[in-house]
């Protein structure tokens, strides 16, 4: 089953399944990235009705904002919501994505039916927070930091047998216009300025991330496991920040599993 290209009146793109159903599960793919890092999953679930969009100043969506914040791309995705008249959806957030799906939910949690988050971040300590802001520093200076994030999302050895992928990602993240990127990352680098109230996310909720992850630690995910009622938590094996790509296989059955 094929996929049909959109772009809503705010000039935001979209790729949506042609299959029939509700609810629609939409995927917010992670910073820097745009839709197609979600290639192993359009595959999976080219027969369930998906859609996968790009974030403001990322992909094919409208740019050029100077300034982002959590508000701004909740409102992207609320909007999107609206026009395709949805009353309640699935929601898979990767890393930033993750993040965003948790503020919108936090504001418009009567719109969640199931809720997946991969890869977040979550009350960093003041280390990891100096950690990320370095490398924020660093592209805001110019510094290329596409090589160093390959590395850190993937194993060594995966990428020595599959150096399509480390191919992908590099040309995804070399392409990527600065003037758009970094106040996304910035949002991002100062998330925890942004605390999430958990008191409404009573949907069901399924929080993943890598074994092997530096950035978005298996810690981080226990801790928001025990804030979040009614969630489940699964650390996948032998893998980092790239675990959508690296152990597809399993994610997407975790995916596949818990929402249908």
């Amino acid at each position: 089953m094929s996929f049909k290209e959109y772009t809503d009146s705010s000039g935001n793109y979209y790729q949506l399944s042609e299959a029939k159903g509700s609810p629609i599960t939409i995927f917010v793919h992670g910073v820097g990235l745009d839709n197609t890092m979600w290639y192993p999953q359009k595959k999976f679930f080219s027969d369930k009705p998906v859609l996968f969009y790009d974030l403001i100043n990322h992909g094919q969506s409208i740019g050029g904002f100077k300034e982002l914040s959590f508000e701004i791309y909740s409102n992207q995705l609320l909007n999107l919501i609206n026009e395709l008249q949805l009353e309640k959806i699935n929601l898979v957030g990767f890393s930033i994505g993750a993040l965003i799906a948790q503020h919108f939910t936090e504001k418009f949690y009567k719109k969640i039916n199931k809720l997946v988050l991969i890869g977040s971040v979550f009350k960093r300590s003041y280390e990891q927070i100096e950690i990320v802001q370095k490398r924020y520093n660093q592209a805001l200076k110019g510094s290329n930091i596409t090589i160093d994030s390959i590395n850190r999302w993937f194993s060594e050895n995966y990428l020595k047998k599959n150096p399509q992928v480390y191919n992908f990602f590099y040309n995804l993240l070399e392409k990527k216009n600065d003037q758009n990127f970094l106040p996304a990352y910035k949002i991002f680098v100062d998330s925890d300025r942004y605390p999430i109230n958990y008191r409404n996310f009573k949907m069901p909720t399924l929080i993943m991330t890598g074994e092997n992850e530096v950035g978005s630690t298996p810690l981080m995910s226990e801790r928001m496991s025990r804030e979040i009622n009614n969630s489940d938590l699964y650390i996948i094996k032998n893998t980092k920040h790239g675990a959508t790509i690296e152990q597809a296989d399993i994610v997407n059955k975790k995916i596949n599993k818990f929402l249908f």
